[in-house]
């Protein structure tokens, strides 16, 4: 789903890039996906296919991105028995999920349960997932 973005945070050289382009006549498009805050430091193969498939429509390619099927399952999986280990996060995904159902098409902005430490999930998630990958390489 295409969104025109509402972002009022700390700007980096590509929306730098972006506005020298804007004032210069020249067409140009930023990309972008949106992962769960909770999932940012990690590698999110769901995010890079769903990427890959936005660019591929916009640029009329033909890319099969099926190869990322497996890894996107998996991701998901993992990143589900990493919920199911914490209630505190089960109790906030819900949250999350009810704010986008009732806004639609708005960006969410649900209240914090106080339990919910995203730094303490960051960090869970991120041990899950290297736990998860070592065992991978065993």
């Amino acid at each position: 789903m295409a969104r025109r973005s509402r972002y009022e945070g700390p700007t980096g050289i590509a929306s730098v890039m972006l506005d020298a382009a804007r004032r210069r006549g020249i067409t140009s498009l930023t990309v972008m996906g949106q992962a769960p805050h909770y999932l940012q430091r990690t590698t999110n193969p769901a995010m890079r296919q769903a990427l890959l498939s936005v660019v591929a429509r916009l640029l009329d390619l033909e890319l099969d991105v099926s190869p990322l099927d497996a890894a996107v399952q998996a991701f998901r999986t993992r990143c589900d028995q990493a919920e199911a280990q914490d209630a505190a996060t089960q109790a906030y995904v819900q949250q999350l999920e009810l704010a986008y159902d009732a806004t639609g098409d708005e960006t969410p902005r649900p209240h914090r349960n106080d339990a919910f430490h995203p730094e303490q999930l960051m960090h869970e998630l991120e041990d899950f997932l290297r736990q998860e990958r070592e065992r991978g390489s065993e």
